[in-house]
């Protein structure tokens, strides 16, 4: 629908008339005349497209970004020869390696990291390596291929190589701001693009735009399968450049042709300048052997090197040499005096690797955008660390009970521009709050209101098991990293705890930990005072003896032990239900709650938080619940129907004693995800509603795992699903 739309209004710009357009695209006159006039930023996006893929900015102006956009292509059997070639690429490439598993935001299209719940980064099960020509010559001739399907002309452009070693390697469902060709090489395995499966064989061809694809983890299969990927953008075709002629010299060394034995006689003798040649002939030496030693030294470094009696007997040879000479023996010369130089300079050497490597952290450092994560880069992980930003000054604030225009004169007091919050959750992923304007949406809200730049980052979180713990996490250290570098480079930083900074462990372990790499920390009061952080002191008892604690309950929590908090006499009294029938309940919009989510890791959390908030409402008597949700998406009210519906079996088991009873006595069928698996057929997954404002949903069955059984009629629906693109299977 949406192409078609972008389709008409592209027409109409290049002067096709409207009875021509509808006869071009199929549609009705009625459907071109309600489109044609209309601009590409017009057209509403499709369900579940990024604002990144539909537009850019560049300055103030909004910049169509609708041209990146392209249908699905599928081409069975694109390359033939391919017996055997799985295996002698998979061995022949030894570069292979893991990446860090990533997610992107919905807005920029930056990066985020993913970890563990007990903070340790994720990395992926697929491995990837670079594709160099030359290796295996048949992959040489399958990426040519490719390169002439999508009209690539530069030959330097290569590829991209992916292996699934296994059935259990995977990729989750991403998006790129590009198109690819992929070829499957090895066994069979499924590709999900759009939530539609495609069944990959050896040889076939996928073309794709910025649709969502993934491959999915399929642990019946023993064998591993590999993705040949060229990204692409027609649009922006790489020109050819003019190939030189080159030939190797015995020695190794690249010469251009038409370089002859003179040119390299010019090299090794060129000229030095007078002023040093004549200081060195006024010391005494010889003028020829102290024009070669300026070929390789400054005049404090010919002076040592004509005074070594290693180095003076190559110059001799050196200088006692002519153009006539073999050049072969003059090489050999400048060979031996390079080894020379090297030991003799070892020192030297080692400090050009010194200045080599802060020129690294350097670039590390101002590669970032400020978007995303710092740490998402493999090259700042390794380079980037709370030593190498030198000492920086940070502010320490706690959520205290102050008015949020206390809060905000107490941030602008001291300038402060970048906000990180650091308050833990508790094991559902939620953050506490006594006062609402402390809550993590409303306080982001207000801090973009004031162009403050705000990010939560929960420190001491129960699934990482406190505090301490979770100080030495992948997580809690790169987040440290980039809180010091705003501080470094974008103003005046502050982190942010629950309460005062001596009872607060968060606000208390991060000064710590700051302070330990040479950093200096300011704890604000709520009266806008400061003092600052005394290190030293040694960590109270409640934060040494957290993790004991919290291992203990997590271990009462999955045996079932835990009893939750109950209700004292006052709050079940008739005053206390009274008193909440007649206050008004807290709206939550459901659609702001989704819409405010930046990456996909943060939209499933606050799917489940809202399936929980309608569970626990739902509990309650009409009229006692606090809180109502309003615009709740339809496929989570029916997660939280199916979440109900759990509970109460479970409530039956224990009532009858393991026996399960059927607590609606109407005979309902189970819920979705039960009756899917149960099924003789193959269970598809169907298409999920969006969220409002366009952003996507995840899938259902985001651990979904395809059988052998289900292969056989996937074909077929891709055919349906496809159209006429499939029509042709060979059409190169």
């Amino acid at each position: 629908m949406e192409e078609d739309r972008l389709r008409v209004i592209h027409l109409r710009k290049q002067g096709w008339a409207k009875a021509e357009i509808a006869n071009d695209i199929g549609r009705s006159e009625r459907f071109v005349a309600r489109w044609w006039q209309l601009e590409p930023l017009a057209v509403p996006r499709p369900p579940g497209v990024h604002q990144y893929l539909a537009h850019s900015m560049i300055g103030d102006q909004k910049v169509d970004r609708t041209d990146m956009w392209r249908g699905v292509e599928i081409v069975r059997g694109f390359f033939k020869d391919t017996t055997g070639l799985y295996e002698e690429v998979t061995s022949k490439f030894t570069s292979w390696k893991q990446g860090a598993s990533e997610t992107k935001d919905f807005r920029t299209a930056s990066y985020f990291l993913r970890y563990d719940r007990e903070g340790k980064m994720r990395m992926m099960t697929m491995k990837s390596a670079g594709y160099h020509s030359g290796v295996v010559p048949r992959l040489d001739a399958l990426v040519g291929k490719i390169h002439q399907k999508v009209g690539i002309t530069d030959p330097n452009h290569g590829a991209g190589m992916y292996w699934f070693s296994d059935g259990d390697a995977s990729v989750g469902s991403h998006r790129h701001v590009f198109w690819s060709a992929r070829v499957a090489l090895g066994a069979e395995r499924i590709m999900m693009v759009d939530k539609t499966p495609i069944l990959m064989q050896e040889g076939d061809l996928v073309i794709i735009g910025p649709q969502r694809h993934g491959v999915p983890s399929m642990p019946e299969i023993s064998e591993g399968s590999l993705r040949i990927s060229v990204p692409f953008k027609p649009q922006k075709k790489v020109q050819k450049q003019p190939e030189r002629s080159e030939e190797v010299s015995q020695e190794g060394e690249v010469m251009d042709e038409g370089e002859s034995g003179m040119d390299v006689w010019d090299h090794l003798t060129g000229d030095v300048e007078p002023e040093d040649l004549q200081t060195l002939i006024s010391m005494g030496f010889d003028e020829a052997a102290a024009a070669s030693a300026l070929q390789f030294f400054d005049v404090e470094g010919a002076i040592d090197a004509l005074t070594n009696s290693d180095f003076s007997s190559v110059l001799a040879g050196l200088s006692s040499a002519s153009p006539e000479d073999d050049v072969d023996a003059a090489l050999a010369r400048k060979m031996q005096m390079e080894e020379l130089q090297d030991t003799e300079d070892a020192g030297l050497q080692q400090q050009f690797e010194e200045y080599e490597r802060l020129l690294e952290i350097d670039d590390a450092e101002r590669s970032w955008d400020g978007y995303g994560d710092l740490m998402h880069n493999s090259l700042r992980r390794a380079s980037l660390n709370l030593d190498m930003l030198g000492p920086q000054t940070l502010y320490s604030l706690g959520a205290t009970a102050q008015t949020e225009k206390q809060f905000f004169e107490v941030l602008s007091l001291h300038s402060i521009r970048i906000l990180y919050d650091f308050r833990p959750t508790d094991y559902r992923d939620e953050v506490r709050s006594r006062a609402p304007h402390f809550e993590v949406r409303t306080l982001k809200s207000n801090c973009r209101q004031r162009h403050i730049h705000y990010r939560h980052v929960a420190v001491g979180k129960e699934s990482a098991f406190g505090v301490l713990r979770h100080m030495q996490s992948d997580e809690v250290q790169h987040i440290l990293v980039e809180l010091v570098w705003q501080a470094k480079h974008r103003g005046v930083t502050c982190f942010l705890g629950l309460e005062d900074w001596r009872e607060d462990g968060v606000r208390l372990a991060v000064a710590e930990e700051l302070a330990k790499h040479g950093h200096r920390v300011r704890h604000l009061l709520s009266d806008g005072s400061e003092e600052p952080h005394e290190t030293g002191a040694g960590m109270p008892d409640f934060l040494v003896q957290e993790e004991a604690r919290l291992r203990k309950v997590q271990a009462q929590r999955k045996a079932g032990e835990l009893r939750g908090p109950e209700k004292s006499a006052v709050e079940r009294s008739t005053e206390a239900v009274a008193r909440s029938l007649a206050s008004a309940k807290a709206q939550v919009d459901v659609g702001a709650e989704l819409r405010d989510a930046e990456n996909q890791d943060a939209l499933v959390k606050a799917q489940k938080r809202m399936v929980r908030m309608q569970v626990t409402e739902g509990k309650k008597e009409p009229g006692l619940n606090k809180k109502e949700l309003v615009g709740l998406p339809a496929h989570l009210l029916r997660e939280a129907a199916a979440v109900r519906e759990r509970m109460e079996s479970k409530k039956g088991e224990k009532k009858d004693g393991g026996v399960v009873a059927n607590v609606s006595g109407r005979g309902e069928e189970p819920p979705a995800s039960n009756a899917a698996s149960s099924s003789s057929g193959p269970a598809l997954p169907a298409p999920s509603e969006a969220a409002p404002g366009g952003y996507p949903v995840p899938d259902s069955h985001p651990e979904r795992r395809w059988g052998k059984a289900e292969k056989e009629v996937l074909e077929g629906q891709e055919k349906r699903r496809w159209g006429r693109r499939d029509a042709n299977p060979n059409p190169g």
